[in-house]
Formats: structure tokens, C-alpha cells, sequence
């Protein structure tokens, strides 16, 4: 073995087995460099996700005692993670209403990571009295970073013909009743993932929505295939060009129809305003020419006075003269 570190090693030619023979020996020496600065890639790449590690590990244990407030808060509020079941978009669709009644007795809903938070979680819940089982807790634990990854269920006790019949292997319909004792696998159990990632996080947005069955079963499918990746009619979505949802396309289309029509009302506004501004200018322009003909009418006027005294004055004159002769 090479004693260089991993990161500068250069790669001879012979370990790029798929490389078509007609290459040139020049393009050759600089695939086998951009091989090597790729690996130095990888390398900082690692380097940075067990930053990212380190961060998520410390920010979890701070997030504990916030979560512990808001446990206070949802234990003393009715059915709420009930609610917040049945409004959720996904987990609603594997919750028959003959099992409604035992999410009513949902008190806690816990999510809580490994300290390796690559390893796993488990997904702890804690049960009022109910009739389908004796257990106050059932915990759902996922192993992820063993050879064969596995779930770990709480041995559930369950009342008399309480217990439900467990899918062979298709998880994909699994009520919630059947997955609370249904080892899946982790990598294709659904309901843990969406509980772990979407509602925990946040189920008071699911809580203060409007109730699921009040709304539109084709809302629900359409919403339901955009999450699967597929339109309309369920066939796949070509996110390479073609094939688009076309509810997306015509929403798209109406965008740009409403952006037409803002357009349009802007510049019909800014012609009104020109338009609006030309007549004050012709009125201004009016006024101003009314007032110089009145200015030159009262000249006018002046001079005719003037006039007329001067002709007064001159006669009272010629009068006077007169008199004195005689």
C-alpha cells in the first residue's frame, strides 16, 4: 500500500475500468487529477456531516425540556393528539373510524433519538385505560446501523379479541392498530418515519387544522399523489421535462394570465394619470389665458376713462376762457 494519505493518492489509469479506449493520454492524466481533488471532496463532505452531527446531538438534549413544557400543556388538552392524527394528510388515511376511539386514549406521543443519532429512535406512547390492550407505554424502537436493521416492539397484551391480524408483508395499507405491533423494517415503515420527522415536530398545526373527513376526497387523493410523485391520473412525473401535473400546468397558466392582467390595470392607471395630467395642463393653460384678456380689457377700460377726463377737463377749460372774455 501506498504510505500517501488517501486524499492525494493519485489513481492510475487502470482503475477507471469503464473508460471508453479512445480516450487521449492527456484528458486521461487530467480525469485521474480530478479524480483525486473529487476524493478530497468526499473527504470534506464527511468531515462536515459529523459537524452536522454534533450540532443536531446537542441541540436534541436542549430541545428536552421544551418538549417537556409542551407535554404539560398537550396532556391537559382533550384528544389532542387524536385530533392531531386524524387531520394529518398521511397518517389520517391508516386510521379506520372503528379505531378512532383508541386514539381518544393517546395521552403522549414521545419521539426521543440515540445518542448516535445515526443508530436509530424510538417512538414512545403513552395510553389512558382503552379497550383493545393492558400496556400503559408501547415503544417502538428503530435499529438502524446494525448489518440487518431492525424495529424492537414492547410485548403488547392485548384484551380478548383485540388483537389484530398482521399484514404479510405489504406495509403500505397497515392500519394504526396493526402497526403499533408490526415489526417492519425501518427503511419501509412509513407511519414511524412520518411520525418522527413531520407530526412531533409540530402537531399543533395539525391540531388547529380543519377536520380531514370535511374535506374533499379528490383534494385529499391529488394532495396524496403529489407527495408520491405522481399526477393526476398516477402515473409518474417526468420532473425532467414532460409529463407535468397539468392541475400544476393551468395553475401555473393562470399565474401568468393574473401577472398579465396587473400589467394591464398598471398601465391603464399610469394612462389615466397622464391623460388626467394633460387636461389639468390645458385647463392651467386656459385659466391663464382667460386672466391676460381680462388683464388687457381692464387697460383698456383705464384708457377710456383717462381719456374721457381729459376731454372733460379740456372743455371746463375752453369754458372758463370764454367767460373771462365776455
Amino acid at each position: 500500500m501506498s504510505d500517501e494519505p488517501a486524499a492525494k493518492r493519485m489513481k492510475s489509469i487502470d482503475e477507471f475500468p469503464n473508460l471508453r479506449a479512445d480516450v487521449a493520454d492527456a484528458v486521461k492524466e487530467k480525469l485521474i487529477e480530478l479524480d483525486t481533488i473529487q476524493h478530497q471532496l468526499d473527504i470534506m463532505s464527511e468531515k462536515a456531516a459529523e459537524e452536522i452531527l454534533r450540532v443536531e446531538q446537542t441541540f436534541n438534549k436542549k430541545r428536552v425540556p421544551i418538549y417537556e413544557k409542551r407535554k404539560a400543556l398537550t396532556t391537559k388538552i382533550d384528544n389532542f393528539w387524536q385530533t392531531a392524527f386524524l387531520n394529518h394528510h398521511l397518517l389520517s388515511t391508516a386510521i379506520p373510524e372503528e379505531q378512532e376511539d383508541l386514539l381518544s386514549a393517546l395521552r403522549d406521543l414521545e419521539v426521543q433519538e440515540f445518542d448516535d443519532l445515526r443508530s436509530g429512535f424510538k417512538i414512545i406512547m403513552t395510553f389512558d385505560k382503552n379497550d383493545y390492550f393492558e400496556n400503559d407505554v408501547i415503544t417502538k424502537s428503530y435499529h438502524l446501523q446494525s448489518e440487518t436493521p431492525s424495529t424492537e416492539i414492547t410485548e403488547i397484551q392485548w384484551k380478548d379479541n383485540k388483537k389484530p391480524t398482521l399484514p404479510d408483508d405489504d406495509a403500505a395499507s397497515i392500519t394504526f392498530l396493526e402497526w403499533l405491533s408490526y415489526a417492519a423494517p425501518p427503511d419501509s415503515d412509513e407511519i414511524a418515519e412520518v411520525i418522527k420527522d413531520d407530526l412531533f415536530i409540530n402537531p399543533l398545526q395539525y391540531y388547529v387544522m380543519p377536520d380531514m373527513q370535511e374535506v374533499d376526497e379528490d383534494d385529499i387523493e391529488g394532495f396524496l399523489n403529489e407527495e408520491r410523485g405522481l399526477d393526476e391520473n398516477g402515473k409518474p412525473i417526468n420532473k425532467r421535462g414532460g409529463g407535468g401535473s397539468p392541475k400544476l400546468e393551468l395553475e401555473m397558466e393562470a399565474d401568468v394570465e393574473e401577472e398579465e392582467m396587473d400589467e394591464d390595470e398598471s398601465e391603464g392607471e399610469d394612462e389615466e394619470e397622464e391623460e388626467g395630467e394633460g387636461d389639468a395642463g390645458v385647463i392651467a393653460d386656459g385659466e391663464e389665458d382667460g386672466d391676460d384678456e381680462e388683464e388687457e380689457e381692464d387697460d383698456e377700460e383705464e384708457e377710456g376713462q383717462g381719456e374721457e377726463a381729459g376731454e372733460e377737463e379740456e372743455a371746463g377749460e375752453e369754458e372758463e376762457t370764454a367767460q373771462a372774455e365776455a
